[in-house]
């Protein structure tokens, strides 16, 4: 029979001093868990942007890249594709998640990545998803962000039914919304599982099955289980009310695309019986595609833009238990019985008429940037700069090129610009933040144009160009050209 270790003092290695001590375990880290249906509404971009913000404020947290088919954050983090990673733990050539947690530049941030996945770990087995389930409780973490994929496969609902805080990331399309709805429907249908198998067991296997043969909705669902027993129908009801996901509607640019979330939560109480809470709706940033070409972190490399503005202050939402407008009740303002909302698209019943996007009378969508002059590169910089309502000072915030500088390159004073290669990286970056479509053409003409306007500047006088110029002193000519 094996001893058990000791320490220095002769006391048993994890067990408690004394009779009436116990040994406490260290919590297991919140689960966060991002979907939406759709792929292409940045569901990676918000999943990552939220993760930093939070490790910012200090507990330190973890990103899993659970989109095996297309895992992508070890590029939007700046992090090389590591020789461990979720694909490894999956096949079992690790034995433990942590093993394959990978260091980021952001402090207090790692990440299990979902690269270099071989063909078979796109659709893994249930034993596998239920061990990845159990190993993200045990990460020494506080936070675990898992990124999931696109639709609505049993791969991606079973984490996102299975986290503590379930968001949903939609973009205002109607494609998005109503895929966002039918992602909606499933994770609560897959949600049911432990229900039925309680005390009213019989009853809900034959509610969930009519509901799958007939595409009921789930509030059809509790009015047939209520009629084959009442106690089975208040179930279904109290849990459909614990099943509240956070909505956070991404890429808004109008107040139409903000209230794209009010409606969403009025169709969703209304159609399909369940619970959505608004948290949050992130801006419409040049800022964001900016930082994904240059493979960084758009709050690490843009602190200020608006982008970055809008996630911290949906954290802080979601940190408060807060949401944005009422969620027991549709505001009067976004429900017009004439005229669904655009929310309803693909959920309410076939009668009703498909529903187009409604707007205020006198209000239009923002105008595209003015046209790009290449003739005067540094005018057509500042017209788009002044037609977005942006100060120098808030392009020195996004690019990290100091206002001097922005403000020679909208002058064209060549004269007080850095070197070529500096000068044509400065104006790209420039142009990218404020949304030019032809920002590269666009700085490859400017440093031509720098470079032509140097070369005809007037020669400089003094005594080091005379000297320069004398014939006789060879040596000092050759040191200076090169």
């Amino acid at each position: 029979m094996e001893t058990p270790a000791t320490t220095t003092e002769g006391k048993p290695v994890g067990r408690p001093d004394g009779p009436d001590a116990t040994v406490k375990a260290a919590p297991a880290p919140r689960i966060w868990a991002v979907g939406g249906g759709k792929g292409g509404v940045g569901k990676s971009v918000v999943t990552s942007s939220l993760a930093i913000a939070l490790c910012n404020g200090g507990p330190r947290c973890a990103l899993v890249d659970a989109d095996l088919g297309g895992a992508n954050l070890h590029t939007l983090l700046g992090v090389p594709r590591p020789d461990r990673t979720l694909s490894d733990f999956l096949t079992g050539r690790v034995k433990e998640l942590s093993e394959v947690l990978t260091p980021t530049a952001i402090p207090g941030l790692s990440l299990v990545s979902g690269a270099r996945a071989v063909l078979e770990m796109a659709n893994p087995k249930h034993a596998q998803k239920q061990r990845l389930l159990r190993h993200l409780r045990r990460l020494d973490v506080a936070h675990v962000f898992v990124d999931l994929g696109a639709g609505a496969s049993f791969n991606v609902l079973d984490p996102f039914v299975a986290a503590d805080e379930r968001l949903m990331v939609v973009v205002p399309e109607p494609t998005a919304i109503e895929n966002a709805y039918h992602f909606l429907k499933a994770a609560f249908f897959r949600s049911l599982r432990d229900v039925a198998q309680g005390a009213h067991r019989p009853v809900f296997q034959e509610v969930i099955e009519v509901a799958r043969r007939d595409g009921l909705s789930p509030r059809e669902m509790f009015e047939l289980a209520s009629r084959r027993d009442s106690e089975a129908g208040r179930e279904l009801r109290q849990r459909a009310r614990a099943f509240t996901p956070k909505l956070i509607v991404n890429q808004a640019d109008t107040g139409e695309h903000r209230r794209i979330g009010h409606e969403m939560v009025a169709a969703a109480r209304r159609h399909l019986g369940a619970s959505l809470h608004f948290v949050g709706a992130l801006d419409l940033d040049a800022a964001v595609p900016a930082a994904v070409a240059r493979q960084q972190p758009v709050l690490q490399l843009f602190p200020g833009c608006a982008f970055a503005k809008s996630v911290y202050e949906t954290l802080e939402r979601m940190r408060l238990g807060e949401c944005l407008g009422p969620d027991r009740a549709p505001p009067r303002w976004c429900v017009d019985p004439a005229t669904p909302p655009v929310a309803t698209h693909g959920v309410a019943p076939g009668e009703v008429p498909l529903p187009r996007l409604r707007m205020r009378a006198r209000q239009r969508m923002r105008a595209p940037l003015p046209t790009t002059d290449f003739e005067r590169p540094g005018a057509s910089l500042r017209r788009c700069r002044e037609h977005l309502g942006l100060t120098v000072r808030d392009l020195e915030e996004r690019t990290r090129i100091r206002s001097r500088y922005l403000e020679a390159i909208e002058g064209e004073r060549y004269a007080e610009l850095p070197p070529d290669p500096y000068l044509e990286s400065h104006v790209r970056a420039y142009a990218e933040v404020l949304g030019v479509v032809e920002a590269r053409q666009l700085a490859t003409r400017y440093a031509d144009a720098a470079r032509a306007a140097r070369a005809v500047a007037p020669r400089p006088r003094g005594l080091f160009a005379r000297l320069r110029r004398d014939p006789r002193i060879d040596v000092l000519a050759r040191r200076a050209e090169s």
